[in-house]
Parts: structure tokens; C-alpha cells; sequence
């Protein structure tokens, strides 16, 4: 029996949108990559105040679960509280359930369509978790992309800017902190790699590709934050020097590029 793999979603509230239609037609693209995946064993779980439209298509689905959020609705934060506090419901979800590898998935990202079997092949039994250490940076008005790092973040790896990233392989009952928590020990997506070397664990580099959106105005970390102002020069880096995505490289991540178009 394969161990559980659990993508997790938290999904900004309708009240605390600019633009819901926007968000539900973002996370039905993440969804989409999702999805696709060669190795359909895994679950999602969504913690969510509302219901968005592209979950009616997959509720009925055993391997897509729900999860209410039912605190008041305040405006976003530079911490992003909200965010996570659903974190901590769906930890809380996958910790009852007896644990696996779960990975948290922003609602405007694609993961490619190998990255639960890769996953499964590379995270050897026992390892804290591994992490996506390559990918591409799309912008939604555009549809161009550009690969990391980018000239305006040079340096920087993928999982470094990409919430959507990192895998950790939560033990129900142990009592180490890596084990039992990986998420809260390691800290931040982009300290991950750094401070699992602190703690003299290895994670596993998987050798697949995921993509981290830009210019939606919906990225948390686009609107808040003491990195903001410098997250809207990347998406501007990528307007200026991306290239436009094409189908076969769409079709990696579970898409049709026909239907990304943004509306008119």
C-alpha cells in the first residue's frame, strides 16, 4: 500500500477577495494539475471559507475532502494569518487521518503532472520530506514564463519564491519536531533547504518542475508583506524577458494553453 500523499489548499476567503470569479478560475487551473497527475493515489484537502465553483466538479470525488473554516473574515494581513490557520486545519486533518506526505499547494500554482509518483520514488522512507528545486514563473496577463532563476531574483531557486514547493512527511505520533510538525520546524518554503541542514537532515531534491504564477493581484505575497514591492519587479522581469507558454509545455502540467487565456 503506498504511503498518503496529501496536496493542501487554503483558499482565500470570497470577503477578502479583489476578485472572486478570478480566484475560482485559478484554482480550477490548479485543480487541473492536480488532477492530471500519472499517480492518481493522493487526496487534496481544501480549507476553505466558501464553497468556489470549481469544487462542485470534484466534491464527489472520495479523494477531494473540505474543510470549513468558520472564523470571521478579516481583510488580509502581512503575516497572512488566515492563510495560515488553515495550514494548521489541514495538518490537524492529515495528522488524524495517520499522516503521509503532504504538500502545501497555493490556489494559482501548477504542479507538474509526475509530481506525486516522483515524490513517492524520491522521498525515501523515513527522510523529512523533499522539495521542488526547479520551475517556471508564468504570468497570468501575458502567458509569458520565464525559468529561475530570473534576472530580477538572481540566486534565487524556485522553492526559494514558491510557496507551492516542499514536501514534509508528517509522523502522527512522534515525538521529534521534524517528524511530527516538518512544516512548523523547517519555517518559511524558502528556508527550508537551509535549515534542514541546520538540523542535519537531508530533503530530497525532486526531479520534476512546478510553476509559480505572477500578476494575478490575487498572490498574497504580491499584496503584502515586506517583499512585496519586490515580487511585482519579478512579475515585471517575466513580462520583459519570458517567453509566450506553448501546449506542449502546458500539457506538463495537466493544461490546454487555449483555455488559460485571460477573459476579455
Amino acid at each position: 500500500m503506498s504511503e498518503p500523499f496529501i496536496f493542501g489548499i487554503p483558499l482565500i476567503a470570497r470577503a477578502a477577495s479583489d476578485d472572486w470569479p478570478l480566484v475560482e478560475h485559478l484554482l480550477d487551473l490548479t485543480l487541473r494539475s492536480v488532477i492530471a497527475q500519472t499517480d492518481g493515489d493522493f487526496r487534496v484537502i481544501l480549507a476553505a471559507h466558501d464553497l468556489p465553483e470549481p469544487w462542485w466538479h470534484v466534491e464527489a470525488d472520495p479523494r477531494f475532502t473540505r474543510i470549513a473554516a468558520d472564523w470571521p473574515i478579516g481583510a488580509p494581513t502581512a503575516a497572512n494569518d488566515d492563510g495560515g490557520r488553515k495550514k494548521w486545519l489541514i495538518k490537524q486533518a492529515v495528522r488524524e487521518s495517520g499522516g503521509g506526505l503532504l504538500m502545501f499547494l497555493d490556489a494559482d500554482d501548477w504542479v507538474s503532472r509526475a509530481l506525486v509518483s516522483a515524490a513517492r520514488a524520491t522521498i525515501a522512507p523515513g527522510a523529512v520530506g523533499g522539495f521542488v528545486p526547479e520551475g517556471l514563473a508564468l504570468d497570468y496577463e501575458t502567458l509569458r514564463a520565464a525559468p529561475f532563476p530570473l534576472a530580477d531574483a538572481p540566486g534565487f531557486a524556485f522553492h526559494q519564491l514558491c510557496g507551492s514547493s516542499t514536501i514534509g512527511r508528517i509522523v502522527p505520533d512522534s515525538a521529534e519536531p521534524l517528524r511530527h510538525d516538518p512544516h512548523l520546524a523547517l519555517g518559511s518554503h524558502h528556508e527550508w533547504v537551509e535549515n534542514a541542514g541546520r538540523h542535519g537532515v537531508a530533503l530530497a531534491p525532486l526531479p520534476i518542475g512546478g510553476v509559480y504564477m505572477v500578476g494575478t493581484g490575487q498572490n498574497h505575497s504580491e499584496r503584502q508583506g515586506p517583499f512585496a514591492a519586490w515580487r511585482r519587479a519579478v512579475t515585471e522581469a517575466v513580462r520583459r524577458d519570458g517567453t509566450p507558454l506553448d501546449q506542449s509545455l502546458a500539457e506538463t502540467f495537466g493544461q490546454e494553453v487555449i483555455g488559460l487565456r485571460p477573459r476579455g
